[in-house]
């Protein structure tokens, strides 16, 4: 439940030291969440630091890409990120990208060290270096585990499409210093976005719909008409009903 997720949200935010917010890279600001920010904040006093990860920018054209980071630096330290390919193939990779063929011909992950290092600079205390815990947030299915598998280098939590995979905290230590915790996808009670949106981000199970032609009249909304029936082969059509009906007939 909802509840449950953030009774763990919250147990990550009091544990952790530094916590990385988990953006996708298609729509940054729409899984940016602000009221997580302000908590972290509060419950540290302050001292606690957020670290953006705008993650799957290999989806995403290279100069958008420059302009969401230039953006987000503004507030915190932002750092791109595409997890390793052997993370994407269990997950189903996408044939879309953009950060060119260097990038996208190379299996490692992308931004992983970067991210590592500024993590160990926050780990040293007066040129000692000390123990430190990594809260990784963000709402469902932007690729928090993902992104801790890809440091690990190795399958250490669950991965998957499927919103709530990971349903309650799991630490993974990368090394004696430095230690992350996967948190749950949260959703906060307080979000004030209408439930199209959320179904859009993959925040919510298909299953669990209850009204199905919601998202469907927001995606024609974006995108027009046209452009949808270019991509999808259809007729032009009237209404998400119609719509629907002829992609059924394809």
């Amino acid at each position: 439940s909802r509840k449950a997720f953030m009774r763990e949200f919250r147990k990550v935010v009091e544990t952790a030291d530094v916590v990385l917010e988990v953006l996708d890279a298609r729509d940054p600001l729409g899984c940016r969440c602000y009221d997580a920010e302000k908590m972290v904040m509060s419950v540290g006093g302050g001292r606690k630091r957020i670290i953006m990860v705008l993650n799957k920018v290999d989806l995403v054209p290279k100069d958008v890409v420059e302009r969401w980071l230039e953006y987000l630096r503004n507030d915190f330290p932002t750092i791109p990120f595409r997890a390793s390919l052997q993370e994407q193939k269990e997950k189903g990779s996408s044939k879309s990208s953009s950060l060119g063929a260097d990038l996208l011909s190379r299996s490692e992950c992308f931004g992983g060290d970067k991210l590592i290092q500024l993590l160990k600079n926050y780990s040293r205390n007066n040129g000692m270096k000390t123990a430190l815990t990594v809260g990784v947030v963000g709402y469902p299915n932007v690729g928090k585990s993902s992104i801790i598998n890809s440091l690990k280098r190795s399958r250490a939590v669950a991965v998957g499409s499927t919103p709530g995979l990971t349903r309650s905290l799991q630490e993974v230590a990368l090394d004696k210093n430095l230690r992350l915790i996967d948190c749950p996808g949260i959703v906060f009670a307080s979000d004030t976005a209408p439930s199209a949106s959320l179904i859009l981000r993959n925040c919510i199970r298909v299953e669990q719909l209850s009204d199905p032609i919601a998202p469907v009249e927001t995606i024609i909304r974006r995108c027009g008409p046209h452009a949808l029936c270019a991509a999808f082969g259809t007729p032009l059509f009237d209404g998400a009903a119609e719509f629907l009906g002829a992609v059924e007939e394809r």
